[in-house]
């Protein structure tokens, strides 16, 4: 795909939204055999407004006018062709009031601002999925042994994303600031009392700022996303 950074405002407009006719509409609809466009339409637009949320598939197929199976059919599709990230809850049962549903993530930023005209700043469920799919994106470019997940309880305990490894498991919540406080990594330290010694330590990733330690006792940094990645 060319850069899209160098061109105008309506140029890159253009050009994501030729992208999504040609590729999302028109190839995924080859590859899909689907007999009609119309509701794999809505359910792709319903899936960019969700992006970041809790996914049920009943809400999803109910909003789109089609039957639960054809909504996971579709959102297969879309995961086959990497639009879409499925981010599983955390599976190791610390709780049994742990959240089961996943969580979605749609993968390219820009087809997704083109498709919810969400051309202002960023915002932080935006700045969120750049974090989740850029670690996505490394894990699978270096084929590392490690999966991802998030956590959240139904007490409210939660935490942005899980890098379980062989090792033991890494923390990350990710906050659309500059800079952060030692209240940010609040979850982070419970989680890291939790999981005991498989705890390896977490991040706080964050829009700016500098490296710093924020819970030296859990092993727990601030870090910007510009030097993550």
């Amino acid at each position: 795909m060319p850069g899209l950074l160098p061109l105008g405002e309506g140029q890159r407009r253009e050009w994501l939204r030729s992208y999504q006719q040609t590729f999302l509409e028109r190839d995924l609809l080859d590859l899909a055999r689907l007999p009609d466009l119309d509701p794999f339409r809505s359910l792709e637009q319903l899936a960019m407004l969700r992006s970041g949320q809790l996914l049920s598939y009943a809400d999803l197929a109910r909003d789109a006018g089609i039957a639960p199976s054809t909504a996971r059919g579709y959102l297969r599709y879309l995961q086959l062709s990497y639009q879409v990230v499925l981010l599983r809850p955390f599976h190791t049962n610390l709780t049994s009031t742990v959240i089961k549903a996943p969580r979605l993530y749609w993968v390219d930023l820009g087809l997704l601002r083109q498709g919810t005209l969400q051309w202002g700043p960023a915002t932080g469920p935006l700045f969120e999925g750049l974090v989740v799919v850029e670690c996505r994106k490394w894990i699978d470019t270096m084929a590392a042994d490690a999966k991802l997940y998030f956590y959240r309880t139904r007490s409210g305990l939660e935490v942005d994303l899980l890098v379980e490894t062989a090792a033991g498991v890494l923390g990350i919540e990710i906050k659309h600031r500059d800079g952060a406080v030692r209240s940010d990594a609040t979850s982070l330290a419970a989680l890291a009392e939790a999981l005991g010694p498989r705890w390896l330590g977490g991040l706080v990733v964050t829009r700016g700022g500098a490296i710093r330690p924020l819970r030296p006792d859990h092993s727990i940094w601030s870090v910007p996303a510009h030097r993550l990645f």
